[in-house]
C-alpha cells in the first residue's frame, strides 16, 4: 500500500491550514455529508467522468477532474416552487392555472438567467398532472423534510436526470459550488472504487443499471429539467493518501453482491449507502489504526437486550475506545517528525529555529509564516501544531464515527447513558444481504462479519474477553442467541434443528426456489 505524497496545489495555500486529516484520509472526510449525500456525490463523479468514457479510471492519481450537472430547472420545480399549492387552491380552469403559475414562477425562480418554464405545458396533459408529478419527486426526496435551502436539496436518483451538485444559489442569481453538504467524500468514494481490484467489473454494472438502464421515475426528473445543465468550470481537487488499500477491495466486493442481486436498481440504493458508511468508518478508524500500529479493529456489537449486560458495558468501551481512534492518531502523525533523520539534523545546525519551522512547512504546510506568537523553540512549534490540528479535527472529521455509526445503524443510546455498537434490523438486513449468496450456518455468518468488519458478536469471536475473565461464555452465547431470534424474525433465518440453523439472503432464495 503506498502513500501519496500531499498535492503540490496546497503551497500556495489555496487549500486546508494545514494538511494533516487530509495526509491520513484523503481530501476530504466530513461529518456533516452523511452517507446518502456520499452516494448522490459519488453518482454525480460517476456520471460526469461516464460522459467522459473514464468512468471509474484514473489516468494518474489524484488526477480528478469533471463537470458535474446543475440540473437548475428541476430542482427550483421541485423545491423552489411555493405557487403551486396556491394555483392550485384557486380552482381555476387549466388554462388559467398554468398562466398564474407561469407568471409567478418566472418572478421567482433561483440560479436561472431568463426562466422560462412554458415548454411543460406541451410535456403533461394538465396542470393537476404537472402537480402530481412534483408531489411524487418532492415525497421521495433524499432527506426530503430537512430545512436545508432548496438549493441543498435533492430528489431520489432515479437515474441520470436525477443527479446533481450541491450549489449556492446567492439572492443576486449567481450559481457557486458548496462543499458543506458535497464536501468531497463523495470524491473519495469514487477513487476508492477505482482503485479497487473490481473496477471493472464495478463499472459494468453501475453503468448498466444506473446510468444507461435507469428506473421509469427518471423520466420525471427529464420530463420537468428539459436539456441538461453543466457547471461552468471543472471540479478538481480530490486527494486520496493510499494507492490501494484492502477496503477499498471490500468495499467494492460488497457493492458487487449487492448490484447482483434480482432487485431493481433502486431498490439496491439504500444497501449500497449503508455498506458504503459502514466501510468509509472502518477505513477512518483503519487508517487510524495503522498509524498507531494497533491490532485490527473489533466493534462489539450488543443485540438489545431487555436488561443490561456485561456485553452492553463492553459494546460502550469498544465504541468509545474505537471513537478516539483518529484523534490519537492525528497526535502521532505530528509527533513522529521529531523521530526522523532530518528533524535531528535541523536542531544540530547553526539555526535549528529556521530548519525545523521548514520542515514543518514541508511536511504538514504549517506555520504560513503570519504567525508572529510562535515560540523560538523547535518542540514547541510541534506542541502548537498538535494542538491546532486536533481542534481543527474535532470539528469535522473527528464526528464522523459517532455521526455515521448513527446514521447507518450500527450504533444507539438505546435503554444506556452510554453510546455502544448494537445494530439495528435494517443494518443486519444489508450485512445478510452483502455478505450471503448461498444459505450460510450461523455460527460461520458470525465468522464472517467478524473477519470483514470486526463484528464481535458470539463467544467464538469474544476470546479475548473472555479468556481474560473480563466476560463470561455465556454472556456472549446469549447475544448470539438474541442475534439469532433477530434474524428469524426478519426472514433472514431458517432453523432446522436445534443445532442448525441457516442464515438466507432473501433474495437469492427466491432465485434458488
Amino acid at each position: 500500500m503506498e502513500i501519496l505524497a500531499r498535492p503540490t496545489e496546497f503551497e500556495d495555500r489555496s487549500g486546508p491550514a494545514f494538511w494533516i486529516d487530509e495526509a491520513i484520509w484523503g481530501h476530504r472526510l466530513h461529518d456533516e455529508q452523511a452517507p446518502w449525500l456520499i452516494f448522490l456525490e459519488f453518482m454525480t463523479v460517476l456520471l460526469a467522468e461516464h460522459r467522459e468514457g473514464r468512468a471509474l479510471k484514473e489516468d494518474r492519481l489524484n488526477s480528478l477532474s469533471y463537470k458535474p450537472q446543475l440540473q437548475l430547472r428541476l430542482r427550483n420545480l421541485v423545491f423552489n416552487n411555493p405557487h403551486i399549492m396556491t394555483v392550485r387552491a384557486e380552482a381555476r380552469s387549466d388554462e388559467a392555472a398554468w398562466a398564474m403559475w407561469l407568471e409567478r414562477m418566472a418572478e421567482s425562480a433561483g440560479g436561472i438567467e431568463r426562466p422560462d418554464f412554458a415548454y411543460l405545458r406541451d410535456r403533461f396533459e394538465s396542470f393537476d398532472d404537472f402537480a402530481s408529478v412534483l408531489s411524487f419527486l418532492q415525497g421521495s426526496a433524499i432527506e426530503g423534510t430537512s430545512n436545508k435551502r432548496w438549493s441543498s436539496k435533492f430528489v431520489f436518483p432515479f437515474g441520470p436526470h436525477a443527479l446533481y451538485e450541491d450549489v449556492n444559489v446567492k439572492p443576486s442569481g449567481s450559481v457557486s459550488n458548496d462543499r458543506r453538504f458535497f464536501a468531497r467524500s463523495g470524491e473519495l468514494l469514487y477513487l476508492m472504487l477505482s482503485r479497487s481490484q473490481h473496477a471493472d467489473a464495478l463499472r459494468g454494472l453501475l453503468v448498466s443499471r444506473f446510468l444507461e438502464s435507469p428506473a421509469p421515475y427518471d423520466s420525471m426528473a427529464h420530463a420537468l429539467q428539459g436539456e441538461r445543465q453543466l457547471a461552468k468550470q471543472e471540479r478538481a481537487g480530490a486527494y486520496l493518501p493510499c494507492s490501494s488499500h484492502p477496503i477499498f477491495d471490500r468495499l467494492a466486493a460488497d457493492w458487487l453482491a449487492i448490484l447482483r442481486l434480482p432487485i431493481p436498481a433502486h431498490d439496491a440504493i439504500p444497501h449500497l449507502v449503508t455498506m458504503t458508511g459502514l466501510n468509509l468508518l472502518l477505513y477512518q478508524l483503519d487508517r487510524a489504526r495503522e498509524l498507531l500500529d494497533r491490532p485490527p479493529i473489533s466493534l462489539v456489537c450488543e443485540i438489545v437486550s431487555p436488561r443490561k449486560s456485561v456485553v452492553r458495558d463492553l459494546s460502550a468501551d469498544s465504541y468509545q475506545h474505537n471513537n478516539m481512534l483518529p484523534q490519537q492518531a492525528i497526535e502521532r502523525f505530528v509527533r513522529r517528525v521529531i523521530e526522523t533523520d532530518a528533524w535531528t539534523e535541523a536542531l544540530a545546525s547553526d539555526d535549528p529555529t529556521l530548519n525545523t519551522i521548514d520542515i514543518l512547512k514541508r511536511e504538514f504546510g504549517w506555520p504560513d509564516g503570519d504567525d508572529d506568537q510562535l515560540s523560538a523553540d523547535p518542540q514547541a512549534f510541534v506542541d502548537e501544531l498538535v494542538g491546532r490540528a486536533t481542534v481543527r479535527h474535532k470539528q469535522h472529521v473527528g464526528k464522523i464515527h459517532m455521526t455515521w455509526a448513527r446514521a447507518i445503524g450500527l450504533s444507539s443510546r438505546r435503554s444506556s447513558r452510554r453510546v455502544r455498537y448494537a445494530p439495528t434490523d435494517r443494518l443486519l438486513k444489508t450485512l445478510v444481504i452483502a455478505c450471503v449468496s448461498e444459505r450460510l450456518e450461523f455460527k460461520d455468518f458470525l465468522v464472517r462479519i467478524n473477519e470483514r468488519y470486526g463484528f464481535v458478536i458470539g463467544d467464538a469471536q469474544a476470546r479475548q474477553f473472555i479468556d481474560s475473565g473480563t466476560a463470561d461464555q455465556e454472556d456472549f452465547s446469549d447475544n448470539a442467541h438474541r442475534l439469532e431470534e433477530r434474524l428469524a424474525s426478519l426472514g433472514l433465518l431458517k432453523r432446522l434443528s436445534d443445532s442448525c440453523a441457516y442464515v438466507e439472503n432473501p433474495f437469492q432464495r427466491d432465485v434458488a426456489a
